[in-house]
């Protein structure tokens, strides 16, 4: 009776936090599950989980550890309900017994009251349900539920239960009448072409709203089976039965299609998820060459508006888009150039005042500088929730507050943070340091590395200046103050002198800490992971699993050498959480290699258990990666971990900031393993096989397809170079040898480069990289909209000049007469003008395009005379501001060495980090030591060895103090010795993300539904 109240209540509370499941944090999910798994263990099994403390035997003689446990999810702590280890034990107050390994506790009955929280279960239990208790779930009413609109699920979670409940739980012909009980595990679907006409209509249907890496490839194969098995394939009717996944579709049977056709589907097209140039041909056919239409007409073409061109775009009148909540989405949806245009069109209609109240964030982000001068921005209140990038906080915050701010306003600034000043900081009374220290952290997502730094130095400064000594002495309720965010900016000798009397609170914070602020070499990583490995007492073998990671982040900072004087619970969970790690210093990594494979043998042999929880850690060694055999599991695991892994930024920061991940040879071996291929060398991209790239292979790989050789790139058929191109055309690393290839393909496709069209031109993107100077120059571009998809290619300053001279040929433009969207559209192209040409550029047009002009990387002889033209528009460069000298980018690269050397110091935080190599070694030479200083973290990382060998010894140590490598390393070793308190902690971050709240605020829900989980607790 006692039990079946138990079950009625749990039953009624997991139904509150099913209702509600969307809005949990991953965190908050997992640990409903370990609460659940309490509770079924207590009341089903009459044991605990977990062994009291007094119960932990002791360590087991060193052996081999075995992988128990997958990883957890990014960003969530230790997994709750994780199975006890040791053997059974007896709680003496409780009489209850510690439940043994392996308990089987997902009965038919759980996993209904689970319900969407089934989703976010390890994969180690989903493969130990009991198949009758599966089987029994599966045919329930409560399964469908369970799965419907589920979204986040682990790839390798999906496919494990989709495999057991078609292999274990249904026939073949059984499982496909049933597929529309699958809900979300419906996009992990295989076998898609043995099924039927009607059953590839269903599935297609059903795996709308899916967004796992291989669902793509999917659509394509049901899509295929319509197609083929459909009498009425080119049929509207057809088109319509696609819904969005019409998208697949390739351009040469979308062309058929004619516009009374797209118009009677339009509600699935305007859905769908186009390229450029599908698009852009839709956008063609649908339009029919209108050159201007209403907003009306423009919002019904959905995602098609990626399509239509900038021409029509600054023709658009404001009326019915201005203030209307789908320009968000629309504008969300189009090019950089696309936006601006739009925004040229609406200058027009209406006052720089309203232009702003009525933008939405993906909009605003494009307005000029001179644009929001003439906005009336007076307070701080209008700023809140507004999108504004860095270059226009800092313009609004001088215009409204000066170069000082108070409490109050800096509480109400959200993403205008950006704009706060290290003079603004240190002008902060010292009594209120520790509120703006506090406050700033709540905003810690938008704070640059010097903003985090100065804020550091103004809180450390005013706390010894409140108390001398302040951290000699200080209280653990004084360090819980102080965000984790900024304590890593602790100078090292002061890390190094606090107390053990403060350890609880060290290591908490600790548990929290975001590196990603440190440079990678800095000092402060050493002292801050010897100063934790200190408050960590006792012998390194007799420290648990549980022990260790307390050290949060800093596992990653840990030597090889003390890892391996680990016991094996404790090794095993450690190289279990550093496959998580952000970054791994340099000279660790063939030594935690070698500990690694020492541990768990060749990762050859590995077994799928073992790569899901240490895999990428294989990315230490290329040679690892590209031994892999060919196994069943091993294409989805290596998809799911490339997919998992932080997206790379299109420009590589500085070594100093990061990441350590490689994955050039993750890359290799999934174009391997996909083309069904071996590669001939590890470190060349030419493939020995006499495989054919098909379009079905290049629309799965995308970047994936610089790795076909020459060869297969001459043999691939012109039906399928012409339906791939758009796809080939957006690799812009090809090698030349494959440039050379893919010119040849080209010319077998479509004839002599003279008589392309611009919609050619425009697919074969970064292929034209092929042409010669001579073949640039009689392409025939008219539009911008061109320009700008191949201003994203690697040219050489010869073809860009080619470039502009077709633009400029074809137009009849003249230099004089590019407004602020044609400078804006001629991208890199604007290096193709002569140096005599840029002083006869429009100033009013170039202030507006000042920005989009900057982000190019010109010869210094266009470099200086862009600097040139930029000293007549806004005056001497001595009295720019730190908004204006942020939104010329590269253009600062030209400044003389006497221009150079009278730049005020508060500036030079926000020239753009891509400036810096740009500058001429002689000329950054002219920088004081004071100015070295001033430059801040990331400028100063990115000054290349050429340039710092131009540098006096002062220079230079100003320069690495600018990084945030003051501190001889010798000063901090993290040694192996000694050293832990108890609890659990967060295994190290992935991302760049910070790990502490960056809201400030929780979702009402949220609060609501850990009150109740408090409650059951």
């Amino acid at each position: 009776m006692r039990t079946a109240f138990r079950i009625s209540v749990s039953l009624k509370v997991m139904k509150v936090f099913s209702e509600v499941f969307s809005v949990l944090s991953e965190e908050q999910k997992n640990e409903i599950i370990g609460w659940v798994k309490e509770r079924v263990a207590q009341n089903e099994f009459n044991c605990h989980l977990k062994a009291p403390p007094s119960n932990i035997l002791p360590s087991k003689p060193r052996e081999k550890p075995t992988i128990k446990n997958d990883p957890p999810p990014k960003g969530v702590t230790s997994r709750p309900g994780a199975e006890a280890t040791g053997n059974p034990a007896m709680n003496a107050s409780t009489a209850v017994h510690t439940c043994p390994p392996g308990l089987l506790w997902l009965k038919a009955r759980i996993l209904a009251i689970m319900g969407p929280f089934l989703s976010r279960l390890p994969l180690e239990e989903v493969k130990t349900i009991p198949k009758n208790e599966l089987c029994e779930f599966f045919r329930t009413p409560d399964f469908s539920p369970s799965f419907h609109n589920v979204s986040g699920m682990q790839p390798a979670l999906g496919r494990t239960l989709f495999q057991r409940l078609k292999q274990e739980c249904s026939s073949s012909d059984n499982f496909t009448q049933n597929m529309d009980r699958l809900g979300s595990l419906a996009c992990f679907f295989d076998g898609a072409l043995s099924l039927n006409l009607n059953q590839s209509r269903k599935l297609l249907s059903q795996i709308d709203a899916c967004k796992n890496s291989e669902i793509d490839k999917v659509k394509r194969q049901l899509v295929q089976n319509i197609l083929e098995k459909d009498s009425g394939s080119s049929s509207p009717e057809m088109l319509q039965s696609l819904g969005s996944s019409v998208s697949v579709l390739p351009l040469s049977i979308l062309s058929r299609f004619t516009p009374k056709d797209l118009s009677n589907t339009l509600s699935s097209f305007r859905q769908a998820k186009w390229s450029p140039a599908q698009a852009k041909a839709l956008a063609q056919k649908l339009l029919e060459n209108a050159t201007n239409i209403s907003g009306e007409k423009l919002l019904s073409l959905g995602s098609m508006v990626r399509g239509v061109a900038s021409a029509i775009l600054k023709n658009v009148k404001a009326e019915g888009l201005l203030g209307n909540e789908a320009l968000k989405t629309m504008s969300e949806n189009m090019s950089s150039l696309q936006r601006t245009a739009l925004l040229e069109a609406f200058r027009h209609d209406v006052n720089a005042s309203e232009l702003v109240k009525g933008l939405p964030d993906s909009l605003l982000s494009s307005l000029s500088l001179s644009t929001l001068e003439k906005a009336d921005l007076s307070s701080v209140d209008q700023l809140q929730g507004r999108g504004w990038t860095a270059a226009q906080s800092t313009f609004l915050l001088k215009k409204m507050l000066g170069n000082k701010i108070n409490l109050g306003e800096l509480r109400k600034l959200g993403q205008a943070v950006q704009g706060v000043t290290c003079e603004m900081i240190e002008k902060i009374n010292q009594t209120d340091a520790l509120d703006m220290a506090q406050t700033l952290n709540k905003s810690c997502m938008w704070l640059s590395r010097v903003q985090i730094r100065c804020a550091a130095q103004k809180l450390f400064a005013s706390l010894e200046e409140q108390r001398p000594g302040y951290f000699s002495d200080i209280k653990n309720s004084e360090l819980q103050a102080i965000p984790a965010l900024l304590l890593i900016h602790l100078p090292v000798e002061k890390i190094q002198n606090l107390s053990d009397a403060v350890c609880p609170a060290f290591m908490e914070k600790m548990k929290q800490v975001n590196l990603s602020s440190l440079p990678n070499s800095s000092p402060a990583r050493y002292a801050l992971t010897k100063r934790a490995i200190g408050c960590l007492k006792g012998n390194v073998s007799d420290l648990s699993a549980a022990e260790v990671l307390t050290l949060g982040p800093l596992l990653c900072e840990l030597d090889p050498a003390w890892i391996s004087s680990l016991n094996s619970e404790a090794l095993n969970s450690t190289l279990q959480a550093l496959a998580s790690c952000q970054y791994i210093q340099q000279q660790h990594r063939e030594n935690l290699f070698r500990l690694l494979t020492g541990t768990y043998g060749d990762p050859a042999y590995w077994s799928e258990e073992d790569m899901r929880a240490l895999g990428p850690l294989l990315l230490l060694n290329d040679t690892a990666v590209e031994k892999l055999p060919s196994k069943s599991w091993l294409k989805s695991y290596l998809s799911d971990l490339m997919d998992s892994l932080p997206s790379q930024p299109v420009v590589l920061p500085p070594k100093e900031f990061r990441s350590w991940l490689d994955l050039s040879a993750l890359r290799r071996k999934l174009f391997e393993l996909k083309t069904s291929s071996t590669l001939q060398s590890r470190r060349k991209r030419e493939v020995g096989s006499t495989l054919e790239p098909t379009l079905i292979y290049i629309e799965d790989l995308k970047q994936g397809n610089v790795y076909w050789s020459p060869l297969q790139f001459s043999r691939m058929t012109t039906m399928t170079f012409k339906d791939a191109v758009p796809t080939l055309g957006e690799i812009n690393n090809y090698s030349t040898e494959q440039l050379a290839a893919l010119r040849t393909k080209t010319l077998e496709a479509w004839g002599n480069v003279s008589m392309f069209n611009e919609s050619q031109i425009a697919h074969l993107g970064c292929i034209c990289q092929s042409f010669s100077v001579e073949e640039l120059g009689n392409l025939s571009i008219a539009s911008l909209d061109t320009l700008e998809t191949l201003s994203a290619c690697n040219f050489i300053q010869t073809q860009r000049t080619a470039v502009w001279q077709a633009f400029e040929r074809v137009t009849g433009i003249s230099v004089a007469g590019l407004g602020r969207l044609e400078m804006a559209g001629l991208g890199q192209f604007i290096c193709g003008l002569q140096p005599a040409q840029i002083d006869q550029l429009n100033s009013t047009s170039f202030r507006e395009a000042v920005e989009v002009v900057g982000r190019a990387s010109c010869p210094l002889n266009i470099r200086d005379r862009l600097k040139e033209k930029a000293v007549a528009v806004f005056g001497k460069p001595e009295t720019w501001t730190e908004a204006q000298v942020s939104v010329m980018g590269n253009i600062i690269a030209g400044l003389s060495t006497v221009e150079l050397g009278r730049l005020n110091s508060t500036i030079l935080p926000f020239i753009q980090p891509s400036a810096i190599p740009l500058i001429p070694s002689d000329r950054l030479a002219a920088l004081s030591v004071s100015q070295l200083k001033a430059l801040g973290p990331d400028n100063a990382a990115m000054v290349t060895e050429a340039q710092r060998a131009g540098l006096r010894v002062d220079q230079r140590a100003a320069l690495d103090e600018a990084v945030g490598l003051k501190t001889a390393r010798a000063e901090v070793s993290t040694g192996s010795s000694s050293t832990s308190s108890s609890g659990s902690a967060p295994l190290p971050l992935k991302g760049g993300a910070a790990v502490e709240s960056m809201t400030g605020c929780v979702l009402f829900m949220q609060a609501m539904v850990l009150m109740l989980l408090r409650y059951v607790l």
